[in-house]
């Protein structure tokens, strides 16, 4: 879990969040601070922003479905780690930063424990929760993408998404160049056309 999230390098102005994290549900029982975060997360187009003041309420409405989750270790009526452990039982489930004063070695341990990706320390910074999801390692974006399809469709057709967001990843880098898209992933051209024709 990451402690902190180092944001120094990362301007106010140039602040955004990562196209894939397009939903996000905030939990904090601080009505003022709630609202301030759910504004400034709402400041950028693409994200659509659920706030909630107590755990009972985060757990009713995670099942909507959120790729970011922001709960203050403090949240009202129930441990945040049992919000936490909800989070994690849908069938997509979202990076989970938590957020607190000074928490104590005890409760770092056990928000790692649980799978929190990272703690930042309030007031929260948009810069902090950009650099915390920058950070996530590839092994999450993996997990994230391929959750929906394990126990629905088979082996095969799980390659073939994994090979088709593959491509449409490297041809978005490339600008749509087959030929450096080709040289992105170490495959052929040939083999870049024919999973085109495919898709």
């Amino acid at each position: 879990m990451q402690v902190g999230c180092d944001a120094s390098r990362a301007p106010d102005s140039n602040v955004t969040l990562p196209a894939d994290f397009s939903r996000a549900l905030v939990v904090d029982p601080d009505v003022a601070a709630l609202q301030s975060l759910c504004a400034e997360l709402s400041d950028w187009s693409h994200v659509t922003v659920e706030g909630v003041s107590d755990a009972s309420r985060a757990m009713q409405v995670l099942r909507l479905g959120f790729d970011l989750l922001l709960i203050d270790i403090g949240v009202r009526d129930a441990p945040a780690l049992q919000v936490v452990e909800a989070a994690f039982s849908q069938r997509i489930s979202p990076a989970v930063i938590a957020m607190g004063q000074a928490p104590d070695a005890e409760s770092v341990f056990a928000l790692a424990k649980a799978g929190v990706h990272a703690y930042v320390s309030k007031p929260v910074q948009m810069t902090q929760i950009q650099a915390c999801l920058s950070h996530l390692d590839l092994n999450f974006a993996a997990r994230r993408m391929l959750r929906p399809f394990v126990g629905h469709v088979g082996m095969k057709d799980i390659q073939t998404h994994v090979r088709e967001a593959l491509v449409r990843e490297a041809l978005e880098r490339t600008g749509g160049s087959r030929r450096s898209a080709a040289q992105l992933l170490g495959v052929t051209r040939p083999a870049i056309q024919r999973w085109l024709r495919r898709a």
